[in-house]
């Protein structure tokens, strides 16, 4: 008995969207996250990669998140934060969707120190794609008889520290460890960790960097690391580079328009095997957050480091 090609990417490997540009787009790493910032914040996305490889993962997401303010207090020392997550991931054969609600909890734990605690909670629907198998024997018992479609909850718990010049957070995705049956050979998701930190160092009156590193644990699999290093100019225009261990050397981009909107561009170059087959992925995001002019003074860290 042969089993798909992607069962065991999908058993012990890569079960959650990888994302080079998590400074970017921090909400789909913490829940913790939503309503950092006191206006909406809107953001959309669309992943390729491993470019030329077929069958490699292809995502497209988008978010929304926000604080609720009572009417006529715009300032409050603790705030309520909530949002929704959607996302789309297609790779091989296999494929899901999720949609997720986010509601966070920000307590001001001095002037410019917030600390904040939240979580995901939702469901996601996984696809397999039979007519897309190709097995050794007819009728392989791995796929005979098994569902296209299975439906899961969701609950990812987050903790998020942050000032005007860093951040901290780590978040328990897939914490339920959902057992996947009647899906090819019944498999189960890891609890997977996710640890973030960054700082903005200014190095002149217009100019700051960024370092940052995003590390993922889960079991049954090896420790991935992200690193990465962005030059911001003015806090709109930024540019960078990281790595990702045994997998990519990334640059990175973002760059602000039309008063409200921000565009970051990504381009990883393929450090692993798989270069032979696709040795690029793209990553494009469109930020939108319509902050006033007048809502910097309203907020206690009106320009966090994560923007």
């Amino acid at each position: 008995m042969l089993l798909v090609a992607m069962m065991p990417l999908f058993a012990v490997a890569q079960q959650l969207t990888q994302y080079t540009q998590y400074v970017f787009n921090h909400f789909s790493v913490n829940p913790a996250v939503a309503g950092s910032k006191d206006c909406l914040d809107v953001r959309l996305g669309f992943r390729k990669q491993w470019t030329g490889f077929d069958g490699a993962p292809t995502t497209g997401w988008a978010s929304v998140h926000g604080t609720i303010t009572a009417k006529g207090k715009p300032f409050q020392k603790n705030k309520h934060g909530v949002g929704v997550f959607m996302e789309s991931d297609n790779a091989g054969n296999w494929g899901y969707t999720r949609m997720v609600g986010a509601y966070a909890y920000h307590m001001q734990m001095s002037r410019d120190y917030y600390l904040s605690l939240g979580f995901f909670g939702g469901a996601q629907q996984m696809k397999f794609d039979h007519g897309e198998a190709t097995t050794v024997q007819p009728n392989d018992p791995a796929l005979n008889g098994r569902s296209a479609v299975v439906v899961i909850p969701e609950i990812t718990p987050g903790i998020w520290a942050y000032t005007k010049v860093a951040w901290a957070g780590m978040a328990m995705h897939q914490m339920l460890g959902n057992t996947i049956k009647n899906m090819g050979i019944d498999s189960h998701l890891a609890r997977q960790f996710m640890l973030s930190a960054g700082y903005k160092y200014r190095i002149a009156r217009k100019t700051a960097l960024i370092p940052s590193m995003l590390a993922k644990f889960s079991k049954g699999g090896p420790p991935a690391l992200d690193i990465n290093a962005m030059v911001e100019w003015n806090r709109k225009f930024s540019i960078g580079a990281g790595y990702r261990n045994g997998d990519a050397v990334t640059f990175l981009m973002k760059v602000p328009f039309a008063k409200y909107f921000q565009l970051g561009y990504s381009y990883d170059v393929t450090t692993s095997k798989l270069r032979v087959a696709g040795n690029n992925t793209h990553e494009i995001i469109l930020a939108i957050t319509p902050c006033g002019p007048d809502d910097a003074s309203k907020r206690a860290i009106s320009c966090p480091a994560f923007d």
